[in-house]
């Protein structure tokens, strides 16, 4: 039983490789965007954080994970294996889902996705972005960076500069290899 984090700050395209992992791999997908969307409406400063980029605050974003640690006891009776969308861009925020991750699935894998600056600001000035709840997404996505945390583990990083065929392929490869490594060990 294991959790793939699919982590990346605004703007890299980790919900769409999240996505199709999931879809490619016939996996459970969570994503912890559809919490926020629930709890964060509870703070204060909900419209003025939307407003200007400002992301929320450690104490908000630890209620969210905490009804994140929740839906994964609850989907571990039900999968094998998930994957789960979120940024994970604070070492002290993500450490409460590995902790969850290694209780209840026995284990987690991390792909850090990234896209260089450009690209991300083409795709947050996209044509998808709009109307979407950030009004800025880019100040937040420079918020985010400046507040990023790096992993005490080693994560796998996917470039995502390039089309989501190339982005698939490469993950393809990857688990295909890794999934014959594991066969090899398996039979030694």
């Amino acid at each position: 039983m294991m959790i793939i984090f699919v982590g990346g700050l605004i703007g890299a395209g980790k919900s769409t490789v999240a996505r199709l992992l999931a879809e490619h791999f016939h996996l459970y997908y969570y994503d912890v965007d559809e919490v926020k969307k629930l709890i964060f409406k509870e703070d204060p400063d909900y419209d003025y954080n939307m407003e200007n980029g400002i992301p929320f605050s450690d104490e908000t974003r630890i209620k969210v994970y905490d009804r994140v640690v929740n839906d994964l006891e609850a989907l571990s009776k039900k999968h094998k294996c998930i994957v789960v969308d979120e940024t994970l861009h604070k070492r002290s925020l993500r450490h409460r889902l590995f902790n969850a991750a290694q209780t209840y699935f026995d284990g987690y894998f991390v792909i850090w996705v990234k896209a260089d600056e450009e690209v991300i600001k083409r795709r947050l000035a996209g044509r998808q972005r709009q109307n979407h709840i950030l009004k800025d997404a880019m100040i937040m996505h420079n918020t985010m960076l400046a507040d990023f945390e790096n992993f005490e583990q080693n994560v796998l990083v996917i470039r995502n500069n390039y089309s989501v065929d190339d982005t698939m392929k490469e993950l393809r490869r990857f688990f295909e290899s890794m999934f014959r490594f594991s066969r090899l060990i398996e039979h030694n």
